[in-house]
């Protein structure tokens, strides 16, 4: 899968993502540890950031958007053989320069581009690497 990041993009947004999920542990009362499952808190309380960034970009209901780009990314995050499913299965855990790789396509392919791709991917990251595979794709 080809990712529209130069590596010096790849190396600035997982940076980037790394700094919200360090934001968020700091803020968080009940820290998620990794494959533990969260509560069903709504994504927009637990993640207001990413979600605002969503509803921003996209210009779309986030909710509606999330169920979209999950439709997307579907084979990749949950099905089995797909590329940050088996990552997630062997690890418990997702690289941030492959889930940019990854979202980045994704987005791409659904007419995202420029700065707005960027924000998107990372925003989207963050999102799925804080909840994990397992929640998201258990996700109702």
């Amino acid at each position: 899968m080809s990712t529209p990041f130069m590596p010096n993009q790849l190396e600035d947004l997982a940076q980037r993502i790394d700094e919200q999920l360090a934001e968020l542990q700091a803020n968080s009362s009940t820290a998620l540890h990794k494959g533990n499952e969260p509560d069903k808190q709504e994504i927009s309380e637990r993640l207001p950031v990413q979600w605002r960034a969503i509803k921003e970009i996209s210009k779309e209901d986030p909710q509606t958007f999330w169920q979209r780009f999950k439709q997307a990314a579907h084979n990749d995050l949950c099905e089995e053989g797909g590329v940050l499913n088996k990552q997630w299965q062997k690890w418990g855990d997702l690289s941030n320069k492959e889930v940019l790789r990854t979202f980045g396509a994704v987005l791409a392919a659904m007419g995202f581009t420029g700065n707005a791709l960027q924000m998107l991917a990372v925003a989207l990251a963050v999102i799925v690497i804080h909840l994990g595979c397992t929640a998201i794709c258990d996700e109702a």
